[in-house]
């Protein structure tokens, strides 16, 4: 009786510890905002064959997550709202831009890196708006090797200069 007693209260223990969260490690989470007044960027809109100074406001974030098995997750996200206009037409432009780049295990393999850039040229009047794309990939695997790796990048013009 006082063996089976001894293993109902060690498996109680065991079955305890295995669904109580403070058993676990705990996966931190660190993020940062912030948020900057960008004055005179030179942009291009090779649909029109033209340079343009853009102002107005950049928002960027941070996310670094540490997950319960020691594995760090790093996610950079930024986005721009801007204005200018073009230094040889005069078109006011509009520049909306978004990026994101993920990290999965930063410091070590297997690893997968991704960057994501999205920005339109949007003019008024009849010049050319313009959008790009930039994505790239890289899949490392637990040998260190490269498993996959791309860079797409898509220009897309729209009207007539």
């Amino acid at each position: 009786m006082k063996t089976k007693l001894c293993l109902v209260a060690l498996l109680s223990l065991v079955l305890l510890s295995m669904i109580s969260p403070s058993a676990h490690a705990q996966a931190t989470v660190y993020r940062y905002a912030w948020t900057v007044e960008v004055h005179d960027f030179l942009v291009y809109n090779a649909a029109a064959d033209e340079h343009l100074l853009a102002s107005g406001i950049a928002r960027y974030s941070m996310q670094w997550v540490t997950d319960s098995m020691g594995i760090v997750h790093w996610m950079y996200h930024g986005e721009h709202n801007l204005r200018g206009l073009g230094l040889t037409t005069g078109c006011k432009y509009q520049v909306i831009s978004t990026f994101t780049q993920h990290q999965n295990n930063v410091y070590g393999f297997p690893s997968e890196w991704t960057f994501v850039n999205t920005s339109p040229l949007i003019c008024e009047g009849q010049v050319s708006n313009a959008r790009f794309t930039i994505r790239n990939h890289v899949t490392v695997n637990a040998n260190g090797e490269v498993t996959v790796s791309f860079c797409e990048i898509e220009i897309w013009c729209q009207g007539q200069p």
